[in-house]
């Protein structure tokens, strides 16, 4: 892979590749996210399918009735399409830049697709988690604040190089300042 490429994102929120022009860059989550989905969807496996085979059981014994023998593969089917929206839900997370400043974008469906950020005006710093786990999986929890309330900030967790993200949200807050501030 091309270190130097430049991302950015179109108008239907996907990622494209530009030209050396642009200074903007878009980052996604790290492979981290979907190993959080998969124990995740353990949790669920159990919780949906153990509560679905309980109520079959109950109404088995009190009703006496042995039509709910679908209720189990129906909690099964609930656990396992949970599970996929939040894989997807995952994979629609974005963290990009542009000329108006730091964005987060997300959502599956029309309904609930967004964009939340910091303007470049408003943002106060930028900065990652540091360790070793960090570090090895390529893989860090970014927070960009705004210099005015705690409310608006972004915090993003398992950003795929989210370092360098950092470096670029900081380097072009520099870049601006030094525009900005007389020299």
């Amino acid at each position: 892979m091309n270190e130097n490429r430049t991302l950015t994102l179109d108008m239907n929120g996907q990622v494209i590749e530009q030209g050396q022009g642009s200074p903007f860059l878009a980052f996604r989550l790290s492979w981290v996210a979907y190993v959080r989905e998969s124990w995740a969807f353990l949790v669920r496996f159990l919780l949906c399918g153990g509560a679905a085979t309980l109520l079959s059981m109950g109404l088995d014994r009190y009703a006496h009735m042995h039509t709910e023998a679908w209720l189990p593969v129906l909690g099964l089917l609930a656990a396992i399409a949970w599970t996929v929206y939040s894989v997807m839900l995952t994979n629609s997370v974005r963290l990009f830049t542009d000329e108006n400043g730091v964005w987060m974008q997300s959502g599956v469906f029309p309904w609930e697709k967004g964009i939340t950020g910091v303007q470049w005006r408003d943002l106060g710093q930028a900065g990652y988690t540091q360790g070793f786990m960090s570090w090895a999986l390529r893989s860090y929890d970014v927070r960009i604040s705004h210099r005015f309330t705690t409310g608006a900030e972004l915090y993003l967790p398992n950003v795929h190089r989210g370092n360098l993200a950092v470096e670029h949200v900081n380097a072009i807050m520099a870049r601006l300042q030094g525009r900005i501030m007389p020299a």
